[in-house]
């Protein structure tokens, strides 16, 4: 190219992307009206050449041997570079070139080339970045969680693909489009009031407009969505506090090694929200119920006819300036915005299902409703032989034991224990008291009786019910109450199983919340909803006012006559006072304009008495009546609320408490059962760093040993044998082998 031809094409470059700087029309509207000589992308390239070398960088560079002819010296070189380290990056290559022939070869020349000669880039050519955390994967894909967990989501993406409204969104356009370049979001549509009003919309308003057809996990491979599970359920390694957008920090970088792909925060961001829309918790939490009901009953086969399970609940901190349901979050202490999850575990500890609620959740009342939801799967692992029927004790705390859910439970086929608080026990509800005898298990007295409750619910309604009495040697004093019968269920038993709750269920279930940050609340959207209670309340305080008002006709009547003539009175008052003069803490008035203000205020107190004396005639109606009005007055402006979508955290939750289970499993089957929180088996396993090396159809995972920790390091050596022995293979069918160096 010439000179001049050179300098007029920049001339017209310049003068083109000055013309679309100074138009009112977007970018991707300037070029889609206007016949111009160049395409928008090639636009948005002058622009970044612009950026970086000015204008020189629109000027033809290809005479100066950027593009010299790949000569035969040069593929000779490649070829022997490649053969050598078939792992060398092209960019690697390229730079190698540059060092041996001072000339440089562009990347696609050299991809070209290694495609002809079947010299591809191989990922596992040399050793690579890995860490003892691939432990927990491997034991995620051995149990088969990864694989039920991924048939879930496929079977839930093949069921929507098949429904009417995926069919209906086909036909939906695209909002905007002068607003978008090439399907990603531009600034300027990110800034519509609409777009940003939308954000925190609920999944059930925001779906009936969505276009599931632009939704890229339709058209994922199984294996895809396999390895973006592994990635989700791999997150309390990849990051410090589980949060999705914390994956672009260092940390984040494990998911190479862990689930085979270096995952961007941007892009498990859009997985997990693709998820939500799919609206698939609630199979989920089913899919991974059923998962860890029958993989913990057949590892631990029972001949007993008693399955404990543990009800317990976790309050979540909501912060948001908009009302929403609330709860007391007691690590807080306050009582505030709130999610709060009600969570089963098996007898052993293990959550296996659970379910998220807006605001505070009835713990009893959904617990028997949730177990109602995974009997199906329970039947199966609690009967034996079809010969007897095991009897399912559901154990809470002190939280959930309510008369009425007490009373529910035991018109079911579940029996209960809890323990009651000091304010609802008192010796005149105990009878048919048993003879005292010593705990078999601990340091104590019992006495097995009965206690009377009353239903606050449904006054005058007695609950009668089996109760033991706990006198520790300390001098404290327990009671629990259960529907088990003392034939079927021995007072020491009773007691015991109560009491176990804390070492089985409680201490982990605390570990487990910190662990997997299971106390963090994921996302979420509001919706506004009349706020049921609250309006209830309004009514009655109205009724309860106006039944008052009624009765204190006449009273009010004189007080509303005495008020007119008390507020004629403090207007004439007025008159005077703005008249007047304060000097030196003295008001300045005339003799006869002082006379007539005391007169006025003697006159205004005397009407203040008056009042008084009514209402002193009907003390207690009038301070009832006062109260209501207040509690009015509060509560008036409270007839809407927020009820938060919990869509989202379910699905994190899911993986989460997948997660919590694994590590059990890891524990238990690799450690023999040894006790360890996991925020020590992240610090004393998971933190090894290691490397990986793919030889033949082996993925061997070489550890390095901390000297320090000799002792830790021979039970890692055992749990490797252990691991090893398994033949597990990962998602490119490698097969697992560790090794501690």
């Amino acid at each position: 190219m010439t000179e001049i031809n050179q300098e007029g094409r920049v001339s017209t470059i310049l003068k083109v992307m000055k013309n679309v700087k100074e138009s009112d029309l977007s970018v991707n509207q300037y070029f889609k009206e206007k016949d111009l000589p160049f395409g928008q992308a090639q636009y948005y390239l002058y622009r970044k050449s612009i950026e970086k070398f000015g204008i020189e960088g629109l000027y033809d560079q290809r005479s100066n041997g950027n593009n010299l002819k790949f000569s035969d010296e040069m593929k000779s070189f490649v070829k022997g570079l490649l053969k050598h380290n078939q792992s060398l990056t092209s960019t690697e290559v390229q730079n190698a070139i540059k060092n041996e022939f001072t000339t440089k070869i562009s990347n696609t020349v050299i991809n070209d080339f290694r495609r002809e000669h079947d010299l591809i880039w191989t990922e596992y050519a040399s050793v690579k970045e890995s860490g003892a955390s691939e432990m927990i994967v491997t034991l995620a894909l051995n149990s088969g969680l990864i694989d039920a967990i991924t048939d879930s989501i496929c079977l839930c993406a093949q069921n929507k693909k098949e429904s009417d409204a995926f069919r209906e969104s086909k036909l939906m356009q695209k909002d905007h489009q002068d607003l978008r370049s090439k399907g990603r979001f531009t600034s300027e549509y990110n800034r519509q009031s609409q777009v940003r009003e939308s954000r925190f919309k609920p999944l059930e308003e925001k779906i009936e407009n969505k276009r599931f057809t632009s939704m890229n996990i339709f058209s994922l491979s199984r294996e895809s969505i396999m390895r973006y599970v592994l990635a989700l359920f791999s997150l309390p390694i990849a990051t410090a506090n589980g949060r999705i957008r914390s994956v672009d920090n260092p940390r984040g970088n494990a998911l190479k090694y862990l689930c085979g792909f270096n995952y961007k925060a941007a892009t498990l961001d859009k997985h997990i929200r693709e998820l939500k829309y799919l609206q698939i918790s609630n199979e989920l939490i089913e899919a991974t119920a059923k998962f860890w009901i029958d993989f913990w009953s057949s590892r631990n086969m029972s001949d007993t006819i008693f399955a404990c399970y543990y009800i317990d609940g976790n309050t979540k901190a909501l912060w948001s300036s908009k009302p929403c349901y609330k709860g007391k979050v007691t690590m807080l202490g306050r009582v505030m915005n709130c999610l709060e999850q009600v969570f089963i575990h098996d007898g052993q500890g293990h959550p296996i299902y659970f379910q998220t609620f807006s605001g505070n959740a009835d713990l009893g009342k959904n617990a028997l409703r949730m177990m109602d939801r995974i009997n199906k799967y329970l039947i199966d692992t609690t009967t034996l032989d079809d010969e007897f029927t095991v009897n399912r004790i559901l154990i809470m705390d002190g939280g959930g034991n309510g008369v009425e859910t007490l009373r529910n439970i035991s018109d079911s086929d579940y029996h209960f224990i809890t323990i009651l608080d000091p304010n609802q026990v008192n010796d005149r509800k105990i009878k048919s008291v048993s003879k005292e005898k010593r705990y078999d298990y601990g340091t104590a007295h019992l006495i097995d009786c009965t206690i009377e409750l009353e239903d606050s619910n449904n006054k005058g309604y007695i609950f009668e019910t089996r109760a033991v009495q706990v006198h520790w040697d300390n001098d404290k004093t327990s009671v629990l109450i259960t529907s088990l019968s003392e034939e079927i269920f021995s007072t020491d038993n009773v007691v015991k199983s109560y009491f176990d709750r804390w070492p089985a269920q409680e201490l982990n279930f605390r570990d487990l919340k910190s662990g997997v940050n299971i106390h963090r609340v994921v996302g979420y959207g509001k919706k506004l909803v009349d706020n049921t209670k609250v309006l209830e309340k309004i009514e009655r305080l109205q009724r309860e006012i106006n039944g008052l008002e009624s009765k204190l006709e006449n009273s009010l009547n004189a007080i509303k006559d005495l008020e007119n003539a008390l507020q004629m009175r403090i207007d004439e008052e007025l008159i005077y006072r703005e008249k007047s003069i304060v000097v030196k803490g003295t008001r300045m008035l005339s003799n006869q304009d002082a006379q007539k203000l005391e007169d006025i205020q003697r006159e205004i107190n005397s009407l203040k008495r008056g009042v008084k004396k009514i209402e002193k005639d009907y003390e207690k109606p009038f301070k009832l009546l006062k109260k209501k009005k207040s509690e009015l007055a509060r509560i008036i402006d409270k007839k809407k609320i927020y009820r938060v979508d919990v869509e989202l955290d379910q699905i994190m939750t899911c993986f989460k408490i997948s997660f919590a289970n694994i590590c059990c499993y890891l524990l238990d089957e690799c450690f023999n059962g040894e006790k360890m929180t996991l925020q020590r088996l992240f610090e004393v396993v998971f933190d090894l760093r290691g490397k990986v090396k793919i030889d033949g159809d082996q993925r061997n995972v070489l550890i390095e040993r901390n000297p320090k920790q000799q002792d830790v390091m021979k039970k890692l050596e055992s749990a490797f044998d252990v691991v090893n022995s398994m033949g597990v293979k990962d998602l490119n069918g490698y097969r697992y082998k560790f090794k501690l160096l």
